[in-house]
């Protein structure tokens, strides 16, 4: 049974192609929970974004489109698009 998480807002983060013209970007999603905004300060809900973004990189670093993202040619138009959901709920079903 799973109970509701205090973890930090950002827990998932998926690098995604998309198409933009002929060319595909590589988009980060930053996804943060709503509930929290009631309870965390903003420096702590950024600070737990920008963890999460560097978390899935890390985690995912030898990945083939990791490594696009982050290659030198890239790392000026790093693209990242940031949504919400509403609750712990909500980012858990994001893994399925």
């Amino acid at each position: 049974m799973n109970q509701p998480s205090s973890e930090p807002a950002a827990t998932k983060i998926n690098p995604l192609t998309v198409g933009n013209n002929d060319d595909n970007v590589l988009v980060q999603y930053v996804v943060l929970r709503r509930d929290l905004i009631e309870t965390w300060p903003l420096g702590g809900m950024v600070t737990q974004g920008c963890h999460a973004s560097v978390n899935a990189i890390w985690s995912h670093k030898d990945d083939p489109h990791t490594l696009q993202y982050c290659s030198p040619e890239n790392i000026d138009s790093m693209h990242k698009v940031t949504l919400e959901v509403k609750g712990d709920s909500q980012i858990l079903n994001l893994s399925d």
